[in-house]
């Protein structure tokens, strides 16, 4: 019998408890459950995958079966800035590489309180530069990923274009975190609806990535970047996450900036419902709907 989306919702809530931060859940544990969790051995869709160097580490290049010419989705995998993997994000990855028909590339970027800001966002840089040193387009590069993640895809964003770099085609975001002050009201309001997260939970995390004082950088949160004549942006999250404030904010502020952004909100889902269809098939129809997006702009 198919599980209701209510039912769902409270699963994804256990199945979460052990993988996300926590005072009296130790990082090293975090990262274990987290990969436990989310992480797959054997890739669906028949995708390749490969291992290759991207300056100082390592990362997975996944390959589907029909892949666009040279086009490639850079994807920084969520976790807080403290957990998640290449291994935890591989199946979600494959599933996108194979909906977009599109090569995804994702790095090990290394992980807070160890190393701390700046350096997740570097070894991004290091990723993107990689491309263009294999001549990747830039037109033929999207940014993506989730959480914390889709946190960096944005200031890597807002980086290369402060500093007349090749600009990316676009983004694609899945529930990004984008203002680490959690100082907005929306935290508050959604404390109740989302079964992973709390506010006491993402307060922890920006400190354990970097000093409060720096939390209004808009390399650290791009809430507070400048949105003019920035990217064509897909920002999907659900609507039972505290993040979906954060979602609604960078939409709102990106459009009056005059971008292009869709907006795209599934209800009754949690917190990276996308990458547990186990769960709900309504994670793999979001992923169709990421993919279709790419496919019909053409990147």
């Amino acid at each position: 019998m198919e599980r209701t989306d209510a039912q769902a919702l409270r699963q994804a809530g256990k199945l979460f408890k052990k993988a996300v931060w926590g005072p009296r859940n130790p990082v090293k544990h975090v990262r274990q459950n987290y990969d436990a969790l989310l992480g797959v051995h054997i890739l669906p869709n028949n995708i390749d995958r490969k291992e290759i160097d991207v300056g100082p580490i390592e990362a997975d290049l996944l390959i589907p079966e029909i892949a666009a010419d040279k086009r490639i989705i850079l994807y920084a995998h969520g976790g807080g800035f403290v957990s998640g993997s290449r291994f935890s994000a591989r199946s979600l990855c494959a599933s996108l590489a194979h909906e977009s028909a599109s090569r995804v590339l994702v790095p090990e970027y290394r992980l807070a309180p160890e190393h701390p800001f700046p350096t997740p966002l570097e070894d991004m840089y290091h990723a993107y530069e990689y491309l263009i040193r294999e001549r990747y387009p830039s037109s033929r590069i999207l940014l993506a990923g989730d959480g914390a993640g889709a946190n960096l895809a944005l200031a890597l964003a807002h980086n290369l274009i402060s500093r007349g770099l090749p600009r990316p085609a676009a983004l694609l975001l899945l529930s990004p975190w984008t203002d680490l002050t959690c100082e907005h009201a929306g935290l508050s309001v959604r404390k109740n609806a989302d079964p992973i997260h709390t506010k006491d939970m993402l307060v922890g995390l920006a400190h354990q990535y970097t000093f409060q004082s720096n939390f209004t950088n808009p390399q650290v949160s791009p809430w507070f970047a400048d949105y003019s004549n920035f990217l064509p942006m897909y920002i999907q999250c659900g609507s039972e996450e505290i993040l979906l404030d954060d979602a609604k904010r960078l939409t709102s502020r990106a459009e009056s900036a005059g971008n292009t952004v869709v907006l795209d909100i599934e209800p009754g889902m949690w917190h990276l419902f996308q990458a547990i269809d186990s769960l709900s098939p309504k994670a793999h129809i979001a992923v169709q709907r990421i993919g279709h997006w790419v496919r019909k702009a053409d990147f």
